[in-house]
């Protein structure tokens, strides 16, 4: 008979060959494992695994989620299935339900529908009893719940906290643990001691960071660490140390926030707000209308604030200086790190501050200013685009009706003026030039649909023809029709090319092409028809009209679509089969036109 109290390992497969390398241009982000030195890497494919110091593949990059390595042992992921690896890749999996990641030496294994706990070792040390379980944190203890009840138990399995709450939480950093009981939360110690009453309507969690780390373990959860927590009791905040204390005097505020990573907490008292440090001094005092974080996606760590009176906003880093005045609140683009930020100040006009204060491009430009971490941004000046440095200095003069950065092509873009489009590098170097104009095809900007002489066609950076320069239209697939295709007008016709070798996928020679998802609606000669994407009929040229319904396509309602013959109208499958007759006024209401025109490809959007 099998020992239920050992985690049976099976070895499934071994690593592959260590010989293999990454490319740096692969990487999506890169950290440190501390336990072997070598790199746990995320790649643009969204797959982990890990390297060494010289590229070479140490874990091959097949895991939907690899953990660091923790005593030998990696949580991993593929597909739904979860289980442990070996620095040699062996998978390791026991006869478990489920498992989760290790934490403090122990991780969560699931059996018979119930949770317990094994060691480094595979072994059971907590029996599976309870109906769900969290992590054991550096406090030593676990919540956990067993029929219907919460509690905390330590890695012996004995209770700490009695299983007998509605519900329980705690966080990364702390001692302390909290318990709720008649819609009351309660503080506890790590040795189960009671620290308050059930007292609590809300208690708020924060997060502390470490920015030393890479950006997948730099926080951790805390109530207290970043100076105090916040709890609601009645209609009032309050901040409280670690001994479930007030934190400072003058304690109760109508509003506030956690304090964030820099230990700012924004507060609300009769209508106004400001910003308290942990000790509970103003360090903005209480005067504005509103104060909200630059950072709205990060409001735990931003840089920067707005904080607004009346109609102007004040701007203040993460030191609470003032840096900056506008009529308009300044917010950030998704960057975590933002040594400077660009805004537009009381006169209308935009420039850039670092985070001290200090003008590191003069307020002149008519819109705001995107370096994100590059050390050029396209700017507009009296309507009129150009090119600075993050100092301000002109790389390329203001001449240009608009300049579009390209997204393959480092350092490279697209000036408009009155003579045309060009493709210019950072350098100076002309890589295209001579048309009317130039537009990136979506999916690969080292491609262009371009104009000389009213038609179009398309050619690479190097100025190959890929598609000869004789269309009257020629559409880019993400707007106008379905992924590998491009709809194409030549004389009165139109066909389809395809996307790589723009060869005719569908020729060109239909009075109209109309595209539902992969289904092509077309006509020819008075009649029409429905082929697929490279032209093989599915319902014969035969209907004096076709259209589908309004949201074929989409993944809602009955794909229908509508016919007529003569002055007969139609439900058809998609072969064209009659499934049944309907009135002219259902096909009027409920059907999409086929669209005759494709729009002529748009000049490049203007960069903000």
């Amino acid at each position: 008979m099998r020992n239920p109290l050992f985690f049976v390992f099976l070895i499934l497969f071994a690593c592959t060959e260590k010989s293999d390398k990454i490319s740096k241009s692969d990487i999506d982000y890169i950290e440190i494992d501390q336990e072997t030195g070598w790199l746990r890497v995320h790649n643009k494919q969204n797959k982990w695994g890990f390297i060494d110091k010289y590229s070479l593949i140490k874990i091959p990059f097949e895991y939907d989620f690899v953990s660091p390595f923790e005593n030998g042992i990696a949580y991993a992921k593929i597909g739904g299935k979860e289980f442990f690896i070996t620095k040699s890749n062996q998978m390791l999996e026991g006869d478990f339900e489920a498992v989760s990641i290790f934490s403090e030496g122990l991780a969560p294994v699931k059996k018979n529908g119930k949770w317990g706990f094994i060691n480094e070792n595979g072994v059971i040390v907590i029996s599976p009893q309870y109906n769900k379980v969290d992590c054991f944190r550096a406090n030593g203890l676990c919540a956990v719940t067993q029929n219907g009840k919460s509690g905390f138990i330590d890695k012996s399995g004995k209770e700490i906290i009695p299983i007998i709450y509605p519900d329980v939480n705690q966080q990364m950093r702390d001692d302390n643990v909290i318990v709720k009981n008649n819609g009351k939360w309660a503080f506890f110690n790590s040795k189960g001691k009671q620290l308050s009453d059930f007292v609590y309507d809300d208690v708020f969690r924060t997060d502390y960071f470490n920015f030393s780390k890479g950006i997948y373990n730099r926080s951790e959860s805390t109530y207290f660490k970043n100076g105090a927590v916040l709890v609601k009791k009645g209609k009032d905040y309050e901040f409280l140390n670690e001994n479930i204390q007030p934190a400072f005097p003058n304690n109760k505020f109508d509003s506030a926030t956690v304090f964030d990573a820099y230990q700012n907490a924004i507060v609300k008292k009769n209508g106004r707000y400001g910003i308290i440090k942990p000790d509970g001094k103003l360090k903005v005092d209480l005067e504005y209308d509103f104060i909200e974080p630059y950072d709205s996606n990060h409001g735990n760590y931003s840089e920067y604030y707005n904080a607004r009176k009346g109609k102007i906003y004040s701007i203040y880093n993460k030191g609470l200086r003032k840096i900056g005045e506008s009529l308009e609140p300044v917010y950030n683009s998704f960057r975590t790190d933002n040594p400077a930020i660009s805004f537009k100040n009381l006169k209308g006009k935009y420039g850039v501050v670092d985070k001290n204060g200090t003008v590191k491009v003069p307020f002149i430009y008519d819109e705001d200013l995107r370096f994100e971490g590059k050390k050029y941004a396209v700017a507009i000046r009296d309507k009129k685009s150009g090119i600075i440095d993050s100092n301000g200095k002109e790389l390329f003069p203001f001449n240009y009706k608009s300049i579009y950065e390209l997204d393959d092509i480092e350092n490279t873009f697209i000036f408009s003026d009155k003579n045309g489009d060009k493709v210019i590098n950072l350098n100076g170097k002309i890589l295209l030039s001579g048309f009317e104009n130039i537009h990136p095809i979506f999916y690969d900007h080292s491609k262009f649909i371009v104009k000389k002489n009213g038609k179009f066609g398309v050619v690479d950076v190097n100025n190959k023809i890929l598609a000869p320069i004789i269309y009257d239209e020629f559409s880019d697939w993400v707007e106008y029709g379905p992924e590998k295709r491009h709809m194409v007008k030549l004389g009165s016709k139109f066909g389809m090319l395809e996307y790589k070798t723009f060869k005719q996928k569908v020729p060109i020679l239909y009075d109209f092409v109309f595209v539902a998802k992969d289904k092509v609606f077309v006509g020819k000669n008075g009649k029409n028809g429905i082929i697929d994407l490279n032209n093989n009929i599915l319902c014969p040229l035969i209907f004096d009209e076709i259209k589908p319904d309004i949201s074929y396509g989409s993944g809602f309602g009955a794909n229908k679509i509508y016919a007529r013959k003569g002055k007969q109208y139609f439900i058809i499958d998609i072969n064209g089969k009659i499934l049944k007759s309907v009135t002219r006024q259902d096909v009027q209401q409920n059907s999409s036109a086929p669209k005759i025109e494709i729009p002529k490809p748009p000049p490049p959007p203007k960069i903000k």
